[in-house]
This record gives C-alpha cells, structure tokens and sequence, in this order.
C-alpha cells in the first residue's frame, strides 16, 4: 500500500482560493510577463497570512501534536488510539526539483505537457520513486472492532460526515457549504486547538463577528471568474478567445477554464471507465493519442489567450470588482486586520 496523508488540516475559504490564482507564462515575443499587481482586496487579505514558510520540521511537530490531542480525545470517547506519526503531510517547495521542467501556465510547459492533465513534470519521478509502506498502528485493534463498532470509532474520529443536503451544497459549489471543526470529530477538534493561534491560521475565518464579510467575499470574484454567470467583459472575451480556438481546430468551446475542465473529465471518465464501471488503466496508445489532443489544444488555448491578453483583462475585471468591495466594506476590513492581521497593511 502505499503511502498517504491525513485529511486536508487547513481549510482556505473559497473566495481566497479564487484570489490564489497567479497569471504567469512568456509574451509571444519570448518575454516574460510580469506578475500582475496585487488587487485591492487581496493586499488586505495578505495581512492575515504568514510571512514564514511552512517547513517540514514544523509540520511534523504539528502533526505530533495533533496527533497526541486525538489520542487524548479518542480515549476520553472509550477508544483505543496510539498517535499515527506516519499521518502526517509533506511540503513541497519551490526548487526543491532540480529536473522541475517548464512553469505551469507557459507556452513551453503547453508544448511540452499539453494542461498537465497525463504528465507534468515531476510526475514520471514520482511515479517511479520507491513506494513506503503505510502502517496505521490503530489498524489490528480497528480489526478487533464489530462493524458497527468501527463505525462508531470513525464517526468519533473524523465526524458524522456532511448530510445530504451539505453534499448536494458541495456539488453546487455555491459557497453556501462551509467546513465547521466543531462536527469533524476528534481530529477538528485537534486540529482547531493547535492552529487557532497560529499566525496565518484560521482565526479570522472562525470568528463570528466576520462570518457575514468572508461570505460576501464568495462574490467578489465571481465577475471574473464565475463560470456560469461571467461578467459581459469575459463573457465577450470568451466569445472572442472561442472564435480563435474554432479557427486553430477546437470548436464548440466556451471558455478556457471549461474546455481544460471537460479534457480532463474526458480522461479521468469516458477513458477510465466512468462513475459506473471498473478502472481500468488507459493503454499505452490511448494514452499517447489523448495527450497529443490535450497537447494541441492547450498550445492553441495559450496563444489565442495570449493574443486576445485574455489574462490581464480577466484579472483588470478582478480588481475593479476587488475595490468596489474595498470601498464598500472598508471599516468591516480595517477591523478585521486590526483584530486579526499577523502584519501590517501596505
């Protein structure tokens, strides 16, 4: 078996995943593109975060404390639980691959990798480095367990799991489901006591006196960004990039992100299998006829993006609406960094 992680330990809101998105890549005249500036509202975000980087010695301390807070727990609930010292995750940083190849988003890394979706580079070490063993030292006495008892030992540790509805929600992908720590069983429970004062932790998100500011910043970006109900600036820059990509061979498209979206659904679906059948492991020629589609296409998409500045444009629309919603919330912000911020607003 190989080797694997916990669950997810830091929990982003969706709006600051959205404000995550970097633009990088080279002009078709070979010069490299400036990261563009950072809007409004996320200078405001950045004084909630960490300077520090995460290093690999911090999380396993981290992960050891959780780790001995679960057991704590899980005892106190009539379980047996040793600490998984083997639970934790890893973390990768910038340069730490020599052979890392192209940037993601770059004409080359296009040429070279189509969107990433079959390789990327790393990927082929990865896939080619010594599997470690996992060993859950709690597994002989989850076996001891009846069924039902299992069930009860997981519930008490990670939670009942989302209800139907907070499913349905997740699909959706409205921003009206939220991850509270408090039904995550004994590992929310670690976990919220051993990140709650880190700085950069999630604090901010938990504390009741924001809660309706975080989720009106769900919106913010949506102009921009928002598939289904685009702002008319993108909506007529998709129109525009779909009228390259049908003159370069790809017709019937909408959008950059839906068209790199149903290529890598069209993998990971129709040619694995689908929801319904048995994976089954594409075959070499597949493999290669697929990425040399996904290749083409990704070359054509970065040149008509390129051509029609698709990506500065899309981020222009996303700080005007950052600094209308600077404008607008600008007290409710001002407190939430005086209360919050690990460092001063520029």
């Amino acid at each position: 078996m190989s080797s694997r992680t916990s669950p997810v330990k830091f929990l982003i809101p969706a709006a600051l995943a959205v404000a995550a998105l970097a633009l990088t890549g080279c002009s078709s005249d070979g010069k490299t593109k400036a990261e563009p500036e950072e809007g409004p509202l996320s200078k405001y975000m950045s004084a909630l975060w960490s300077d520090g980087e995460m290093t690999q010695e911090q999380l396993d301390k981290d992960n050891l404390k959780i780790e001995d807070l679960v057991a704590e727990c899980m005892t106190q609930e009539g379980f047996e639980y040793k600490p998984n010292t083997s639970n934790g995750g890893v973390v990768y940083a910038a340069g730490d691959d020599e052979n890392a190849g192209p940037d993601w988003g770059t004409e080359e890394f296009a040429k070279e990798y189509g969107y990433g979706i079959i390789d990327s580079p790393g990927m082929s070490a990865m896939d080619s480095a010594p599997e470690e063993e996992y060993v859950d030292p709690n597994q002989d006495y989850i076996n001891s367990l009846s069924e039902s008892e299992q069930t009860a030992f997981y519930e008490v540790l990670y939670g009942p799991g989302p209800s139907e509805e907070e499913m349905a929600a997740m699909e959706e992908g409205d921003g009206s489901f939220t991850s509270d720590w408090t039904t995550q069983g004994c590992y929310g429970k670690a976990q919220h006591e051993i990140q709650k004062d880190t700085p950069g932790g999630m604090a901010p998100y938990e504390d009741p006196e924001f809660t309706e500011l975080f989720d009106s910043m769900n919106e913010v970006w949506n102009a921009a960004y928002d598939e289904e109900n685009p702002s008319p600036e993108i909506a007529q820059l998709n129109r525009d990039w779909a009228d390259c990509m049908a003159e370069a061979g790809f017709p019937d498209l909408t959008s950059p992100t839906a068209a790199q979206s149903a290529l890598a659904d069209e993998y990971y679906g129709s040619m694995s299998g689908g929801e319904t059948e048995e994976y089954t492991e594409p075959s070499k020629k597949e493999q290669d006829a697929f990425q040399k589609r996904e290749i083409d296409m990704a070359v054509a998409d970065w040149k008509c993006r390129d051509g029609l500045q698709y990506d500065e444009k899309q981020h222009d629309v996303s700080v005007i609406a950052e600094q209308k919603f600077v404008d607008e919330n600008k007290a409710a912000l001002d407190a939430l960094i005086a209360k919050h911020g690990t460092k001063q607003k520029d």
